[in-house]
């Protein structure tokens, strides 16, 4: 399939675990449009890292391996598989979100985790913005709990709005509203 940024493969691959039952572990493979050299890969693990440490669980493993495939040098991420069940960011799931929350008391407690940190990140002395503009990336997987699944630039920073000349930026000014707008809209169904 493809994302906004990356094509995505998934693959089930065996592996040597006590946490796996069967001995196979599915993984995604993210490899982005855009030709990531080491800086940008440098960038994203300090994102993801900050991602994991903050939010835990609800952040997927992935490694990030910087290689060249058909002779050109590039980013890829391998993540582990998420099976999506449900897109919890999406206002038009209000209703089912609201129940979804009400009978599962981990997401319910995984999503007051995430609006709170993300609250946090936007209060912080060098303000951002989590992506929520992107589709699918808070979910709801088949398991009932709340994943973050973006690997690409998982932040808005306001202050570029305002570092371009005097030119504004409307795709960022878009990705922001929305994913603030989405933000306020998660809070606003865990308080249901």
């Amino acid at each position: 399939t493809a994302g906004k940024h990356c094509k995505v493969w998934r693959s089930t691959l065996k592996r040597h675990a006590d946490d796996v039952d069967d001995g196979y572990v599915e993984y995604v493979i993210k490899y982005p449009v855009d030709r990531y050299g080491l800086a940008d890969a440098r960038i994203l693990v300090k994102q993801y890292r900050l991602l994991r440490d903050a939010l835990g669980e609800i952040v997927p493993e992935a490694l990030f391996v910087m290689s060249c495939i058909e002779g050109v040098p590039n980013l890829v991420v391998l993540a582990r598989a998420v099976n999506i069940w449900f897109n919890i960011a999406n206002p038009s799931n209000r209703e089912e979100a609201i129940g979804l929350l009400r009978d599962h008391s981990m997401a319910r407690a995984q999503l007051s985790t995430f609006v709170r940190q993300a609250r946090c990140w936007r209060a912080a002395p060098n303000p951002r913005v989590i992506d929520l503009f992107g589709l699918d990336n808070l979910v709801m997987d088949n398991r009932r709990y709340i994943r973050f699944i973006d690997s690409f630039y998982v932040f808005y920073f306001e202050d570029m709005l305002h570092m371009l000349g005097g030119e504004r930026d409307f795709d960022l000014e878009e990705k922001i509203e929305v994913s603030l707008q989405r933000l306020a809209y998660l809070e606003d169904i865990l308080a249901m």
